[in-house]
């Protein structure tokens, strides 16, 4: 399978040209991309890839929306939008380990010392009241300095001088621990970002699991052969060999500036913190690159992540409840969980694995295996009829949750969270019977026979 993202863009291009769009009148960054972005989703219905040729103030043509379709995904995994599910799985459970390559497309330019300009890259700005420009698409990759452990994860960089940016490591994730170690030695911690890459390589950053899973076995995975990997011009750390572009540098010890205020995936704007510094030292790039941006709190955003959180948390349950059918990360925080409860107090261990396997999660939904957990009026039907707040409701107070978490007390995450058992008790085929049309007449009907 093609590892570069132009040639996943080829394929787009061949199977549906009409999702595929190059934008050539001039964009401002600032806030016009976004809003084309929101503009399409929400009253146009639609959800393209989108070109912008013409970037005012940049010569590198903005690449965005890529990831806002399932099936789109899907296609990238080379699966069925229905399958992916299971496709993610089999990539977690049978990693293929990354290789090393001599060099690769995304060494086609390479910037170091006064030539590192991180202004001339597209100065995008988002939402209304952000603090500046924000790089969104960036993939981290880094090693623990203290042991043969990596980690790729995305973190938003807020651009702050020709060569340094800031960078939101959320408290308690894997590249935070990292840094805290190189941290406590006196040291910076090497890193290297990513943009521009195949879906696949997005999919696998995005994994939710112990720290020494490596993600880049996972990506492999989905590939189904090796991640190919070159080594950074100015450090030892491994990036994609076929990435449009790559940031070198390394995290700062004892450094913090402030950062934001920046408009998150949870709708909400948050205001300005104290962050770590990064300290840019090459930018190497191919000929002609893409610059990648993910918009933030859109379907470009919300669905790429959705599916390794739900991948994660399918995984965590199933090894509690062997009954499992489905789980769904339908909103910021939440999951809802589908079983066939076999004995009492399957609903709660569900609730607590969930809550268990992924820092974000606050809110956690278990209903029986009749719900459909993908409709959400199906959902809150189940809430309606089959709960009893006094007795269903379990809350776990003075937990770590997000840091980005609005309504957390304080800013850095310390929560609240809690879990709503909505299954039929004392069982499904001991609870009220639901209504419903004969089955034979359901399979005779045909709505064409009614002139309907």
């Amino acid at each position: 399978m093609a590892q570069d993202l132009r040639g996943f863009l080829d394929l787009i291009k061949r199977r549906k040209p009409e999702d595929f769009v190059i934008v050539s009148r001039e964009v401002d960054p600032a806030f016009e991309i976004t809003a084309i972005v929101a503009k399409l989703e929400r009253e146009a219905k639609r959800r393209p890839v989108l070109v912008f040729e013409n970037v005012k103030g940049s010569r590198f043509p903005v690449l965005t929306n890529l990831h806002a379709s399932r099936a789109r995904l899907a296609s990238a995994m080379s699966s069925g939008p229905q399958e992916m599910l299971a496709t993610y799985l089999r990539a977690m459970d049978k990693p293929i380990p990354p290789k090393v390559v001599a060099t690769g497309p995304v060494k086609d330019v390479v910037l170091t010392g006064d030539r590192i300009n991180l202004y001339d890259l597209p100065q995008i700005v988002h939402h209304e009241g952000d603090g500046g420009p924000y790089i969104t698409a960036a993939i981290s990759f880094a090693k623990d300095p203290t042991r043969e452990l990596w980690n790729c994860a995305y973190n938003r960089l807020m651009i702050q001088g020709r060569d340094r940016t800031s960078i939101h490591l959320t408290v308690g994730k894997h590249l935070w621990e990292f840094h805290r170690l190189a941290e406590a030695r006196g040291q910076s911690l090497p890193v290297a970002f990513a943009i521009g890459v195949h879906p696949v390589i997005a999919l696998g950053a995005l994994a939710i699991g112990s720290i020494d899973e490596d993600e880049r076995g996972i990506m492999g995975g989905l590939f189904g052969e090796p991640l190919e990997l070159v080594k950074c011009e100015t450090s030892d750390i491994l990036v994609p060999a076929h990435a449009e572009m790559v940031i070198e540098g390394e995290i700062l010890p004892e450094a913090r500036v402030p950062e934001g205020p920046f408009g998150e995936f949870t709708g909400y704007s948050l205001g300005e913190r104290q962050r770590e510094v990064l300290k840019v030292h090459a930018i190497t790039h191919r000929a002609g690159a893409y610059f990648q941006d993910i918009s933030v709190a859109h379907l470009d955003h919300m669905l790429l992540s959705t599916i390794p959180m739900e991948a994660n948390l399918y995984r965590a349950v199933r090894a509690m409840v062997p009954s499992l059918k489905a789980v769904r990360v339908p909103a910021p925080f939440t999951c809802y969980v589908s079983i066939e409860q076999r004995v009492p107090g399957q609903a709660k261990n569900a609730i607590l694995s969930v809550l268990g396997a992924d820092l974000y999660m606050k809110r956690v939904v278990v209903v029986d295996q009749d719900v459909d957990v993908f409709d959400d009026r199906q959902v809150t039907w189940a809430l309606a009829t089959r709960c009893q707040p006094d007795r269903d409701i379990t809350i776990i107070t003075s937990a770590r949750g997000s840091d980005l978490d609005p309504s957390s007390r304080g800013e850095d995450g310390y929560t609240a969270k809690w879990g709503v058992d909505a299954t039929a008790k004392p069982s499904l085929a001991a609870y009220t019977p639901r209504h419903r049309v004969p089955p034979d007449v359901w399979e005779r009907i045909r709505l064409e026979d009614f002139g309907l």
